[in-house]
């Protein structure tokens, strides 16, 4: 079976960011750290997974859930905390875009459509493809995206997080439910990283009780008068609203206006005069080695399952 590997943009460079030192630069003084660790990690992936197609999901200007709620991921604190290391990010955001442009990578942004939804359009819109979708990030959102085509593969945080590949069954064994469901779990519990609000009151466990008994949110309302103890009933009535607005909020869409065919993200040969360019230019002369040729050919097409 083909495979497509899809990158969450800003959730890898941020790691990348923080992977490596500050004062990685080149001998003219440009700060190359996050770009430095962005390259490597799509390299390493592409050696590991060896997919036919690849694509980078970023995301530009404000979501369209600021406007459904103010305060939509408002906890998040470190522009204004590290203004200095935002700038940054945010020089090298482009000069990553610089180096995987030469690489032949496409990257997709749809105005105030986040990352997430334009890798739920992009599963969505080559769901009958019969193409084996490998969403490489750390963002347990894109959990909810898991099929029988779609996984989720968690990369490495040393020394504590181990590379993960979440499944179907990987999520239903931690979850208790399958993929979907997480996102009637995230209305009920809501999600701190996001400021999504949930049900004041309810947790993870009790969560995670009710969705495997009801299914969903709505049957949970349209049960509600058979709910037990009644300070049980009480938390999800008074926290009605906030269920249904945080259900929205967690929703990945799956229809943002992207145009793109698989041809546009098939994968190139990265041994080429323009690649080695940009990589001389940032003198990512340890990362040469990694350009051998990524290409997939017509007989490793086939392949089914991961190497991992």
């Amino acid at each position: 079976m083909r495979r497509m590997v899809i990158f969450d943009f800003y959730n890898l460079l941020h790691r990348s960011y923080h992977a490596f030192p500050r004062e990685m630069k080149t001998s003219t003084g440009i700060q190359t750290n996050a770009v430095y660790g962005f390259v490597s990690s799509v390299l390493s992936t592409l050696k590991e997974l060896n997919p036919q197609y690849i694509v980078v999901a970023g995301e530009t200007g404000p979501s369209f859930r600021k406007e459904q709620f103010e305060d939509y991921k408002a906890t998040r604190k470190w522009r204004e905390e590290y203004p200095d290391e935002a700038e940054e990010l945010d020089k090298q955001a482009e000069l990553v875009k610089e180096v995987i442009s030469k690489m032949s990578i496409p990257v997709i942004e749809v105005p105030t459509y986040e990352a997430d939804d334009v890798i739920g359009t992009v599963a969505e819109k080559f769901a009958g493809e019969s193409v084996e979708m490998v969403i490489v990030s750390n963002d347990m959102d894109m959990l909810q995206l898991v099929n029988s085509l779609v996984k989720v593969l968690r990369p490495a945080r040393p020394p504590f997080v181990k590379k993960k590949i979440y499944t179907k069954d990987a999520v239903v064994k931690s979850f208790g439910f399958v993929p979907v469901k997480i996102i009637d779990y995230k209305a009920l519990r809501g999600d701190p990283s996001d400021n999504i609000p949930g049900v004041k009151g309810i947790g993870d466990k009790t969560a995670k009780k009710l969705i495997m008994e009801f299914g969903s949110l709505e049957n949970i309302y349209n049960s509600i008068d058979t709910l037990t103890p009644p300070s049980l009933k009480k938390k999800l009535t008074e926290g009605k609203e906030s269920a249904f607005l945080s259900k929205e909020l967690s929703t990945i869409k799956t229809d943002a206006p992207i145009n793109i065919s698989l041809k546009d993200m098939e994968v190139k040969e990265f041994n080429n005069e323009e690649v080695f360019s940009v990589f001389g230019k940032y003198e990512f002369k340890s990362l040469l080695p990694k350009l051998s040729a990524n290409k997939t050919s017509p007989k490793d097409e086939n392949q089914i399952g991961f190497g991992f």
